[in-house]
């Protein structure tokens, strides 16, 4: 008897209890082993919502035939032909029936192998790849917005998905997840390490656009106290399910936290012309998509939404895990997706957390990490245009800044003015700068010294070539950069009016900051409202109620905050230009305040004569 028809034939005439009979016949076993593959690929073909729909009980009778074909063929053989029909099928309910047969011949596999199971994973991680993504996670968004993503119905059919894929993996990691006498942690490809390869690109692929926050988020400060929210959402839920399922294959996750930086160093390595592939195999170094993610989103989710469990041991110095967790911050910080950007600015805050009571030193910032952290950090925070992430954003890189001593406090703060020209990056850094000084004048008596990176000649040197400074002279663009100039002016103006003893010496060459900054910068205002003005002027003897802006004196896109101008009425075109005139006397305003700082300092504290013999006595 041929065992493949007469299994159809049966199934077809609706003889389901005696189909499943021609498979379990002992008779048979040589049979359907030899047919094994064919039997799958023709018997599989009943699987279709079509069939459950209006023929449930054949659609029944084939996912126990094709159980049964699982649980007595060769492993590999079924778990082929299965792939095949998850790559063909689009139909969420067969490949939950699929998965079901996929899991007998799993448990039936030889240990030896693992990369039978890794090609099973990829088929799976391939379905969901077709389930696209809504097109609104590609738009900043802020928390009531991410709350509701979760409702958009390709996010929800993959949450479904991950709970059915978790049940899935349930019976086959409580199969692998026997005692062994191995106490070291391998690397190589082995059936346990395929499933967390694959719970980490489950946790990669879709998490990082979630709204996970199982606690009120800290927008101000360090010091207040999350709370537990009185419900979770399907994604926290689903997310929580995923990394408990993980934290029982890997015990202690901390050991995986080098992870981040070993990847940068292996795609390093691979350029290398003696590069050995099979001597330094690690199939968590794998390029594999969403490695990276769910990495960073692992423990993202163990710091800052805290499921770390209390069990993992307790040996890792927080300076350690700090650094090692800023990889996973600029990997969460430098994607294409903005709505990434907050689980970033979250994990930081997690791990600012744990230093904040070990004072970090300047020598830590001798790890590259920190300066590729910092610059992708800062640009996250440019790209996003979030008013959340940029608030809590802001918040935490000044706690970071401030988890070092005050040599590398300054550092930081320098590094931020070197290397960033964005005005709103430049003000935030001056702003900083100008807070570290004033405490450190605050925590000393009046005749104590200031430590020297926030006077003398370190002061002179910020103050001269980055903070007090027109880098082109009255011929800067004083709009373009009006924050950072106004922060300038107001440091400036802080520091002259608190340092009556001239602790930080700065009137030693102040009349060089008068020079290159002040009066280069009333030359600047002066020159910019006469051009704003002939500019209102031409705008207002402009005939023709309609004409272009093109037809005027050109006004900069910089002034328009890097939007290109739109053609304007003669309205519109007065308008703007009262507003550029309004930006340019709150600039004079501040430089006013200054200059009434200064001369009123000039009479009442003989600063000119005693500057000048200070400067005498250095000579």
């Amino acid at each position: 008897m041929d065992v493949l028809e007469a299994v159809l034939a049966k199934l077809e005439e609706g003889s389901y209890k005696s189909a499943v009979d021609i498979i379990t016949d002992p008779a048979n076993d040589i049979a359907v082993k030899m047919q094994s593959m064919e039997l799958i690929s023709l018997i599989s073909k009943n699987l279709t919502d079509e069939n459950a729909e209006k023929k449930p009980d054949l659609y029944s009778a084939t996912e126990t035939v094709l159980s049964r074909v699982a649980q007595q063929c060769s492993p590999p053989e079924v778990l082929y032909e299965l792939m095949e029909k998850v790559r063909i099928t689009t139909s969420d309910d067969v490949f939950t029936s699929v998965l079901k047969c996929m899991q007998v011949a799993i448990l039936r596999l030889p240990a030896k192998r693992a990369r039978c199971m890794e090609w099973v994973f990829q088929t799976l991680i391939e379905y969901l790849d077709k389930i696209k993504l809504p097109e609104v996670i590609n738009k900043d968004m802020d928390e009531q917005e991410e709350e509701l993503l979760e409702c958009e119905e390709s996010i929800r059919r993959l949450l479904q998905l991950y709970i059915t894929l978790l049940l899935f993996l349930e019976p086959i990691i409580k199969h692998l997840n026997q005692p062994s006498s191995n106490i070291f942690f391998e690397t190589s490809l082995t059936q346990k390490n395929a499933v967390i390869c694959f719970l980490l690109r489950l946790v990669g692929k879709l998490f990082p656009f979630l709204h996970l926050q199982r606690t009120e988020q800290l927008r101000k400060s360090l010091k207040q106290t999350p709370k537990l929210p009185a419900s979770k959402s399907y994604s926290i839920q689903v997310a929580e399910d995923m990394i408990g399922t993980l934290l029982l294959l890997v015990k202690d996750p901390l050991f995986m936290l080098p992870y981040g930086e070993k990847r940068i160093h292996f795609e390093s390595k691979k350029k290398d012309d003696d590069y050995d592939e099979e001597s330094s195999y690690d199939c968590f170094l794998c390029q594999d998509t969403y490695m990276a993610e769910g990495f960073a989103m692992l423990f993202y989710l163990l710091f800052g939404e805290e499921l770390l469990p209390g069990t993992v041991p307790q040996i890792y110095n927080p300076r350690y895990v700090f650094e090692m967790g800023l990889r996973y911050v600029v990997v969460l910080m430098s994607g294409d997706w903005t709505v990434m950007y907050f689980k970033g600015i979250r994990l930081m805050q997690a791990l600012v957390k744990l230093v904040k009571d070990n004072m970090l030193s300047a020598r830590d910032l001798d790890a590259q990490i920190h300066s590729i952290f910092c610059e992708q950090y800062v640009r996250g925070l440019e790209r996003s245009g979030s008013v959340r992430n940029r608030e809590v954003g802001i918040a935490v890189l000044t706690d970071y800044i401030h988890s070092f001593d005050d040599e590398g406090r300054y550092m930081i703060v320098s590094y931020m003015l070197k290397k960033f020209d964005d005005d709103s990056v430049r003000s935030y850094a001056i702003n900083v700068y100008k807070d570290l000084i004033m405490n450190d004048m605050r925590q000393k008596l009046q005749e104590e010294p200031l430590i020297k990176w926030f006077s003398g000649d370190v002061l002179k040197n910020m103050l001269t070539h980055h903070i007090c400074l027109l880098k082109q002279g009255a011929k800067t663009d004083l709009l373009d950069n009006s924050y950072s100039i106004i922060s300038a002016l107001s440091a400036l103006w802080v520091l002259l009016k608190t340092d009556r003893s001239n602790r930080s010496h700065i009137w030693n060459y102040f009349e060089t900051l008068e020079k290159q900054f002040l009066l280069e910068l009333r030359t600047g205002i002066d020159l910019s409202r006469a051009h704003y003005q002939n500019e209102m002027k031409a705008a207002a003897e402009m005939k023709g109620k309609h004409s272009s802006v093109e037809q005027l004196p050109e006004i900069t896109v910089s002034t328009l905050n890097g939007e290109m101008p739109p053609v304007m009425t003669k309205a519109k075109k007065v308008e703007l230009c009262q507003g550029m005139l309004l930006r340019l006397d709150m600039l004079d305003f501040h430089l006013a305040r200054v200059n009434s700082a200064i001369d009123q300092m000039r009479r009442t504290m003989g600063v000119d004569k005693c500057s000048s013999t200070q400067q005498m006595d250095t000579e």
